[in-house]
C-alpha cells in the first residue's frame, strides 16, 4: 500500500505538522463518504458548532420553553442528560435549545423515568425439581463414586497425560504466529493459579463422566444423580481456590477489592459471588448431550450442522450502516465485554495452546484427542474459501471446567478469569499481582509510556509497554517507511486483549489516561494524601464514572428505554438509589458471555480508519492487517485520529451481516491468506458450554415458542429462516447465537428482543448485586451527595475530550454528528459538562487517613 501522510513532511526521518493545522489538501473519495461522515472540510475557527462550515439556525434555539417529548414536559439540558430519550428527541420538532449561558447547545427532554414496578431477576434454575431417578441410579452411593474417582484417576487422567506427551514427542503444537495461536494465547491467557485449578478440576470432570457413562445414567438425570455428593468426600484430587471470610474491617472499606472479594458476604467454605476465577451462572440449565459435559447435539440425538456450515448458510458480507449510531457503540461495548468476562480455555500442562488440528489444517488421530480438551470445527470439503487452502479442520479447544460453587459433583460449569463486576478490569486487572504490576506507587498513578514526540513536545502518555510478551505487535517493515523509526511494542494493561486492534487500544487508553488525570488532580487538591489513598480514590471515581456512562449513555442505545423501564435500571438524576439486594447474584450469565454479548461481532467494520480534526478520512486499513499490530498507535497524532474516526463514522447494524475480515481472516498470519471464522467460533463455544437452543430462550423471554420453522418469521427474515430449514433438522436445534443476532430490532434497541432480554437481565443483576454500585446510599462505598452530583456530569464525550488533544466532539459520541448532536468545542463545559473534584477536597489536613 502506498503510504499517504496528510499534513506531514519528512525532516531527519519524519516530522509531523501540529494538530492545529487548519486545512489539509486531501479530499475523501465517494467510497469514503459513509453515513454520518462529514464530506467537506470543516473550519473549527469559523464555526462554534462545526456542522459543515456554517452555523445553522436551530429551531427553538432561543425558546424560553421546550416542547413536550413523548407527551411529557421537557427542559433544556446538556445532551448527555437526554441520552435515554434521544430516539424521541429526534422525532420531536424544536428539541434543539440553547443552554442557560445563552450560546451553548443543549437538547429538550423530560426528566429521567423513575424506577418503579421493576421486575425481579429470573429465578435460579432448579434442575432436580421435577426429576425422578431410575432405581439403578438411586442405588449409586459414595463407594460407587469413589470407585469412579479411582478409575478416572488411574485411566482417564493417565490417558490425558499420555495424549499430551505423545503430541510433544511428535512435535504437534500450535505454531506461534498462527491465527489459532494468537486466538488462544491472547484471548485465553491463563494465570498460573488458574492453570493449576484447571488441571485439578479435570480429574473431577473425568470422574463424573465415568459415573454417568459407566452407570448408564440418562442425560436428564445425570446432574441430579451426581449432585448428591460433595467433591471433598470422594477422594478426587480436586483443588479449588479458597477465599477468606470478610471481617468487619473489610466490609467497612469504601474501596472495592481488585478480585471482587468482600463485595458479597459469604459463609466459610462457600465461594463468594462475582469474584475472579469463579464460575458463570445460568438462566437455564445446560443442554449437554450426556447431561453432564458432552457438547449439545440435535434433538433427535444426531449431529448438529458444522458451525462453519451455519456461517456459510446464514451469514453475508453486506455493509449495512446504522443511520444514527457511531462506531463507538461497537468499541465501547467491547471494553465492557472485556471488563465483565474472560473465559478460561483448556491448555496443555505447560500453559501452551492445545493443538486440535494438524499444522496443514487436517484432523489429528483419535489418540491425540484423548485428553478431552479439543472440539475442532469441521470445514466442509466444498468450502468456497478454505478449500482453496485445502483446510478441513479449524482448531478449537474447549473451555476449562470450573470449580462448582456448590462444591458438589454436577454438570460442568465454566470459569471467568475476570471479576464479574463493572469495575474496569481492563484498566486495573482482576488479580492483585497484575494490579500491582501496573502501578508506579507514586501519587496514585498507573505506569505509562511517554507519548510519541510531535515536533517539539510529547503527546499524552500511552499505556506501559509489555516487555515480556512473546507476541509481536509490529507489522512487516515494508508496510511503511516510518515504522523502522518507531519502537513498537505491545501494551500491557489489566486485560491482555488490549492489543486486539487500534480502536480497542485507543479507547482503553482514554480510560487509562483518565485515571492518571484524576490521580494528578487529587494529589494537588489533597497534598497530604499518600499514594494508596490517591490510587484508591481515583479508581473509585473512575469506576463510578464508567458505571454511569454504561447505564446513562450506552444501555439506552443497546437495549432501549422500554426494556430499561421494564427492568427498573434507569440512572437517577439526583439523590441515592437503594437497589442493592444481597440475594441477587451479580455473576456473569453463561448465556450472556458466550452468546448475547457477542452481538458486537456483527458491528465490527472491515476497516479501521484515521480521521482528522476536519473530519476528513486520511488513511484506511483492512482489519486483517491490524490484529495485534500497534505501530499505528505510536505514530504522532494517531490516537486522536482513531478516536475521531470512531465518533465520526457510522457503525454497522446488528444483523447476520459480517465482514469477511471476521469470517475468513480473523487473526490472519501475514502471508497465509486465511485466518479463522468468528461466527464458527461463537457457535462452537455456545455448544461447548451446553447453551440451549434458540427456542428455549424465546420461551423464557416471553416470546411464543416456535412450533415449526415458519413460526420464526415473526422475528427473523424469511431468507434466514429458509437457511435454517436447509441445515437444521428441527426448529429446536437452531443455535441461540445465530438466530438471536438475526432478529428484527426490539423497540428503541439495536438488538432483537431475545438478546435484549438476556443482556437486560445481566445488567439488572450487575446493578442490584453490586454493593459498590456508584449511586447507592447507605453503603461502605457510597459517595456524598455532592460527589455523586459531580459524577453524574460524566459523559464519554468528556472522557475523550479531556484525555486527548481533540478540540471538537459531539456531546453524544455513540450517536452520529447531526443538527441535534453537532460538533462543539471540547472547552464547552456546558454542552459537554466536566465534573469537579472539589467535593473530594479535605478541609482538615489532619483528618484521619486510612492509608
Amino acid at each position: 500500500m502506498q503510504a499517504r501522510w496528510l499534513c506531514g513532511v519528512f525532516v531527519l526521518g519524519l516530522l509531523f505538522v501540529a494538530a492545529s493545522s487548519d486545512k489539509c489538501p486531501y479530499q475523501p473519495g465517494p467510497a469514503q463518504q459513509t453515513a454520518g461522515y462529514v464530506p467537506k472540510p470543516i473550519h473549527p475557527a469559523k464555526s462554534d458548532y462545526n456542522t459543515g462550515g456554517h452555523k445553522p439556525q436551530y429551531p427553538g434555539s432561543h425558546q424560553s420553553s421546550c416542547p413536550k417529548v413523548g407527551g411529557l414536559e421537557s427542559h433544556c439540558r446538556p445532551a448527555k442528560d437526554c441520552a435515554v430519550w434521544y430516539d424521541l428527541v429526534r422525532k420531536t420538532p424544536g428539541t434543539a435549545c440553547t443552554l442557560h449561558n445563552g450560546y451553548d447547545r443543549g437538547l429538550c427532554c423530560p426528566d429521567l423515568p423513575i424506577n418503579i414496578n421493576s421486575r425481579a431477576p429470573f429465578k435460579k434454575p432448579s434442575p432436580c425439581e421435577d426429576v425422578k431417578l431410575d432405581d439403578h441410579v438411586n442405588k449409586i452411593d459414595l463407594d460407587a463414586v469413589r470407585a469412579a474417582v479411582h478409575h478416572a484417576g488411574q485411566n482417564q487422567m493417565a490417558s490425558l497425560v499420555e495424549a499430551e506427551n505423545g503430541m510433544a514427542r511428535q512435535n504437534i503444537l500450535v505454531r506461534p504466529g498462527s491465527a489459532r495461536y494468537t486466538h488462544s494465547w491472547v484471548y485465553f491467557q491463563t494465570a498460573d493459579e488458574a492453570l493449576k485449578n484447571t488441571g485439578n478440576t479435570m480429574h473431577g470432570v473425568f470422574s463424573g463422566h465415568n459415573l454417568v457413562h459407566g452407570h448408564q445414567i440418562k442425560p436428564q438425570q445425570a446432574h441430579c444423580a451426581l449432585n448428591q455428593f460433595l467433591v471433598k468426600d470422594t477422594g478426587v484430587t480436586h483443588t479449588c481456590p479458597t477465599f477468606p471470610v470478610c471481617d468487619k474491617k473489610a466490609l467497612a472499606s469504601p474501596y472495592r477489592t481488585i478480585t471482587g472479594i468482600c463485595n458479597h458476604v459469604h459463609s466459610p467454605g462457600n465461594i463468594p459471588w462475582g469474584v475472579s476465577n469463579t464460575q458463570y451462572q445460568r438462566i437455564l440449565t445446560p443442554d449437554y448431550a450426556d447431561g453432564y459435559w458432552m457438547p449439545r447435539r440435535a434433538a433427535d440425538g444426531g449431529e448438529l450442522p458444522s458451525p462453519r456450515v451455519v456461517s456459510l448458510t446464514v451469514v453475508r458480507d453486506v455493509d449495512a450502516r446504522s443511520e444514527t449510531d457511531s462506531i463507538f457503540v461497537m468499541q465501547f461495548g467491547q471494553v465492557i465485554d472485556h471488563d465483565l468476562q474472560q473465559t478460561l480455555e483448556s491448555k496443555l500442562a505447560d500453559g501452551s495452546p492445545v493443538p486440535c488440528c494438524t499444522e496443514d489444517g487436517q484432523f489429528l488421530s483419535e489418540q491425540d484427542y484423548a485428553h478431552g480438551k479439543c472440539f475442532p470445527i469441521v470445514i466442509p470439503k466444498d468450502d468456497p474459501f478454505y478449500s482453496k487452502f485445502n483446510r478441513r479442520c479449524m482448531g478449537f479447544a474447549r473451555s476449562a471446567p470450573a470449580c462448582r460453587n456448590d462444591r458438589k459433583f454436577g454438570y460442568v460449569e465454566q470459569a471467568n478469569i475476570n471479576t464479574h463486576f463493572l469495575d474496569l478490569s481492563p484498566v486495573y486487572g482482576s488479580d492483585d499481582e497484575v494490579a500491582s504490576d501496573l502501578r508506579t506507587f507514586q501519587k496514585g498513578s498507573l505506569k505509562a509510556t511517554p507519548g510519541p514526540k510531535k515536533g517539539y513536545y510529547y503527546e499524552k502518555d500511552l499505556m506501559p509497554a509489555d516487555n515480556d510478551t512473546t507476541l509481536d505487535c509490529s507489522s512487516p517493515k515494508s508496510d511503511s517507511d516510518i515504522y523502522p523509526l518507531l519502537d513498537v511494542k505491545c501494551f500491557t494493561a489489566g486485560d491482555n486483549r488490549v492489543n486486539d486492534a487500534p480502536y480497542m487500544t485507543v479507547t482503553q487508553t482514554s480510560l487509562f489516561r483518565q485515571h492518571n488525570r484524576l490521580a494528578e488532580e487529587l494529589a494537588a487538591l489533597n497534598p497530604h494524601w499518600g499514594d494508596e489513598r490517591i490510587y484508591q480514590e481515583s479508581r473509585r471515581i473512575l469506576v463510578a464514572q464508567w458505571q454511569h456512562m454504561v447505564y446513562n449513555e450506552y444501555l439506552p442505545v443497546l437495549i432501549g428505554r422500554k426494556k430499561m423501564q421494564e427492568l427498573g435500571i434507569f440512572p437517577l438524576q439526583h439523590g441515592f438509589s437503594h437497589d442493592y439486594d444481597d440475594k441477587v447474584n451479580p455473576s456473569v450469565l453463561n448465556e450472556f458471555t458466550v452468546t448475547a454479548f457477542r452481538f458486537g461481532h456483527s458491528l465490527v467494520p472491515e476497516r479501521q480508519d484515521l480521521v482528522n480534526e476536519q473530519r476528513e478520512k486520511e488513511k484506511s486499513f483492512l482489519l486483517r492487517r491490524l490484529f495485534f499490530k500497534m505501530q499505528e498507535v505510536y505514530v504522532p497524532g494517531n490516537v486522536d485520529k482513531f478516536l475521531i474516526a470512531q465518533a465520526t463514522l457510522a457503525g454497522e447494524s446488528v444483523d447476520n451481516y459480517y465482514t469477511v475480515e471476521m469470517t475468513n481472516h480473523l487473526f490472519e498470519e501475514a502471508g497465509t491468506g486465511f485466518g479463522m471464522d468468528l461466527v464458527s467460533l461463537d457457535t462452537q463455544r455456545s455448544r461447548d458450554h451446553g447453551i440451549r437452543g434458540y427456542n428455549s430462550y424465546r420461551a423464557v423471554c416471553g416470546i411464543p415458542r416456535a412450533k415449526d420453522f415458519d413460526d420464526l418469521l415473526d422475528l427473523i427474515p424469511a431468507r434466514v429462516v429458509e437457511g435454517f430449514k436447509s441445515i437444521y433438522a428441527s426448529v429446536d436445534d437452531i443455535d441461540l447465537f445465530i438466530a438471536a443476532v438475526s432478529e428484527k430490532k426490539a423497540e428503541g434497541a439495536i438488538v432483537g428482543p431475545t438478546f435484549a432480554c438476556i443482556i437486560g437481565e445481566q445488567f439488572l443483576r450487575l446493578k442490584r448485586g453490586d454493593r459498590y454500585f456508584y449511586d447507592l446510599g447507605g453503603q461502605a462505598g457510597s459517595f456524598t451527595e455532592k460527589q455523586l452530583d459531580e459524577i453524574r456530569k460524566t459523559s464519554y464525550s468528556r472522557i475523550v475530550c479531556d484525555n486527548s488533544d481533540i478540540r471538537y466532539m459531539q456531546p453524544l459520541v455513540f450517536k452520529l454528528i447531526s443538527d441535534l448532536n453537532p460538533l462543539v468545542k471540547c472547552e464547552s463545559t456546558d454542552s459537554i459538562p466536566r465534573m469537579s473534584l472539589q467535593p473530594w477536597k479535605e478541609a482538615d489536613i489532619t483528618a484521619r487517613l486510612k492509608y
